[in-house]
């Protein structure tokens, strides 16, 4: 086997934190109620969708008189 040097192993730790962190953020925003992963399984409640607010009218803009 080859020897490996410190940035190496620096970068390979990276890289495995890197996917680890990706997939409990995909879990967080997943919508699923229930997950059965690699022999886990997570029965969780979803809070309900906050609706958008309305966007305000926007007021008319006075005409600018001739001069």
């Amino acid at each position: 086997m080859n020897e490996f040097t410190l940035s190496e192993l620096g970068l390979f730790i990276g890289t495995i934190g890197g996917v680890i962190v990706t997939l409990i953020f995909a879990v967080q925003k997943s919508k699923c109620d229930t997950i059965n992963c690699c022999g886990i399984k997570c029965h969780r409640k979803i809070p309900p969708e906050e609706p958008n607010p309305p966007i305000p009218p926007v007021p008319p803009v006075p005409p600018v008189p001739n001069p």
